[in-house]
């Protein structure tokens, strides 16, 4: 049985999770935080028309009926692709090594000024 590690639960991990879940793998969803949160409403919690619960959502809950995917809290710190694996830290222990034979790496997205990086004082992330 083949082992596919995705890191990162946001929209690009959980729909590649969710797309394997009829596959004959096993599945682990890496990610340092244990919920998925849409981001476009955040400023609707900040002005409190929604609460934090109505954006975020815990991943064991969003994939607990897939029967071959394991979700592991923990930040992924390196790879090494020879070994095909890739180390995973938590509070409890640092530098875990979770062997992959299909890696996906789906760790977000970063912030862009479109180069007018003296934005991000006056528009922060």
């Amino acid at each position: 049985m083949k082992r596919i590690v995705i890191v990162g639960s946001g929209f690009a991990g959980l729909s590649a999770a969710k797309a394997l879940r009829h596959s004959d793998a096993e599945i682990f969803v890496v990610d340092r935080a244990n919920h998925n949160l849409f981001q476009p409403l955040l400023y609707q919690v900040a002005t409190t028309v929604l609460s934090p619960a109505q954006i975020a959502s815990p991943i064991r809950g969003l994939l607990k009926n897939q029967r071959n995917t394991i979700v592991v809290l923990g930040e992924v710190g390196g790879v090494n692709k020879d070994a095909k694996c890739v180390y995973v830290s938590n509070q409890d222990q640092k530098d875990v090594p979770l062997r992959y034979d299909i890696l996906v790496m789906a760790t977000g997205v970063t912030h862009s000024y479109f180069g007018h990086d003296e934005f991000s004082e006056f528009a922060p992330a």
